[in-house]
């Protein structure tokens, strides 16, 4: 669609938005909102396209709360200039440094997270049915060369998506020297954020040394990549296209994925690799790495073992079932309800059997403790508990669970022993050894009734 009326680089726009479905006419679109060069020219653009496309423009702006003062003025620049400009704005903010730490991640990868949980919380309040951000041609070449330092596949090699979910792009054939020219020519300011030029960062570094060079090589770099990448999606989209017909021949088994293992056996590797990757993502998986998927792509192989079966991250099993490959979850197991214990003798506790003998001859048999302060709570674990194993230092016992690689999914279903004076001990790693007593009149076993071997408190 052509409009005489718009800006050249309103109609680049308007044209990739149209050949990817980006903007439904009629729709009301969310501008992610920064305040810098980039969202302020797509803002500017999505307000120019308001007409053609019969748009309504909204934006929401997310303070990462990184640079004091600054980021508080980002956000009052954005929030005068939308109400100024008769635009609904929703702020946010979050304390970005302080998720990193408990997540153990980086700041660009926690803030990318609470940035768009923030985003589509947005979307939801203002009714907006698509989310636009400003990445540009750069980020997306940025994109590209940061997956292949890091190692990729066809889908790292396509760069930034134009559209995922009702995230949209807009921006990506343009550049941030056309977006900076098209806001100096209408005199619309915007604020500078001193982070990008940070060189902590990689993406700062590409950036600022690796794309100038590149640059300086071919001055046609970035429009050449950006048509090169459409093209490697046009091929993407194929293939995943082939990958879904092989995943149609798959059926459900209550909460398990069967499939006919030959149908992956005899298909081409990497439309096999593609498509166990897509099984996997109905399973609610998306980190398995390629290591993993080849493994189970070997159990398919007719050599293999008619019940051979791999463990995998998130609680996935794969295993062969005779002629089928069955991907399933195995969901944690659910906290147990705290079980009150009065006195000496025979207690089940989900699968555990807790025996507690008062005798004061040592029958080599359990854990021999000291006075206890009945009655006595087999519970799940609980915030705050501590565990002092025999010849060892004092821990968390969320620390003992990680240091002895207990599964985070077993770890709510592995009892704990307290009386009221506190922590006695924990299932699948010992006895709180300040509780133990070589003239005590009672001892203790659990035993795991599910499982062949005994476990000893």
């Amino acid at each position: 669609m052509k409009s005489r009326s718009i800006d050249p680089l309103a109609q680049r726009t308007l044209d990739f938005a149209q050949r990817h479905d980006l903007l439904p006419r009629g729709c009301r679109v969310l501008c992610a909102l920064s305040g810098g060069v980039d969202s302020m020219a797509l803002l500017t653009l999505l307000l120019e396209l308001r007409d053609p496309l019969e748009l309504e423009v909204c934006a929401a702006h997310f303070d990462h709360q990184l640079r004091g003062a600054a980021s508080q003025s980002d956000g009052d620049f954005v929030e005068d200039w939308c109400a100024s400009h008769a635009i609904p704005l929703r702020r946010g903010r979050g304390d970005v440094a302080g998720a990193a730490r408990r997540l153990h991640q980086g700041l660009e990868e926690t803030g990318r997270q609470l940035r768009y949980a923030f985003l589509e919380e947005s979307a939801q309040a203002l009714s907006a049915q698509v989310i636009a951000t400003a990445h540009h041609a750069g980020d997306n070449a940025e994109t590209v060369l940061l997956h292949l330092l890091r190692g990729t596949g066809l889908d790292g090699l396509c760069g930034i998506p134009p559209k995922r979910g009702r995230l949209i792009r807009p921006l990506l054939p343009l550049t941030r020297e056309e977006l900076e020219a098209y806001l100096t020519a209408r005199g619309i300011p915007h604020v500078e954020d001193a982070s990008n030029a940070d060189p902590r960062y990689a993406r700062n570094r590409l950036r600022a040394q690796v794309l100038p060079v590149l640059q300086a090589l071919n001055p046609g770099f970035l429009p050449r990549l950006t048509a090169n990448l459409e093209y490697l999606q046009a091929e993407r989209d194929y293939l995943d296209a082939q990958a879904a017909a092989l995943c149609r021949k798959a059926r459900r088994e209550g909460d398990a994925i069967v499939l006919p293992a030959q149908t992956l056996a005899l298909a081409p590797r990497p439309l096999a690799l593609r498509a166990l990757r897509q099984l996997f993502r109905d399973l609610g998986q998306y980190q398995l790495s390629a290591v993993h998927l080849e493994a189970v792509l070997a159990l398919t192989a007719p050599e293999t073992k008619p019940a051979a079966a791999l463990s995998l991250p998130g609680t996935i099993q794969a295993r062969r079932r005779y002629g089928d490959l069955v991907l399933t979850r195995d969901p944690p197991p659910a906290p147990l309800a705290p079980l009150t214990i009065p006195g000496p003798g025979r207690w089940h506790f989900g699968p555990w059997v807790l025996e507690l003998r008062e005798q004061r001859e040592d029958d080599g048999e359990g854990w021999r403790f000291g006075p206890l302060d009945f009655p006595l709570t087999l519970r799940s674990r609980a915030p705050g508990d501590r565990l002092t194993l025999p010849g060892r230092h004092s821990k968390a016992l969320k620390k003992w669970y990680i240091d002895e690689k207990i599964p985070r999914s077993l770890r709510d279903s592995l009892p704990v022993l307290t009386d009221r004076q506190g922590i006695l001990a924990a299932a699948g790693l010992g006895p709180h050894a300040p509780r133990l007593s070589p003239e005590g009149d009672f001892f203790l076993t659990l035993t795991n009734k599910e499982e062949r071997t005994e476990h000893q408190l």
